[in-house]
């Protein structure tokens, strides 16, 4: 992993966070979102999956 990703990483994280804890809960939520995802298009590509993980995100932030 690049160092400017776990410098990303390690901002993110507070006193006390593990961050190999913050990378299973992440492993976990996108192999979650993927299932649901390849349902609707399996011909995504990993640009297109987080583009639209963005904007539905967005749109529930927006909708609160």
């Amino acid at each position: 992993m690049e160092q400017e990703l776990l410098d990303e990483l390690d901002s993110t994280l507070s006193y006390g966070d593990s961050r190999s804890g913050w990378v299973r809960d992440a492993i976990k939520m996108k192999l979650e979102v993927l299932e649901e995802i390849d349902e609707l298009d399996e011909e995504m590509t990993d640009e297109e999956r987080r583009e639209f993980v963005v904007e539905a995100v967005r749109q529930a932030v927006d909708e609160e």
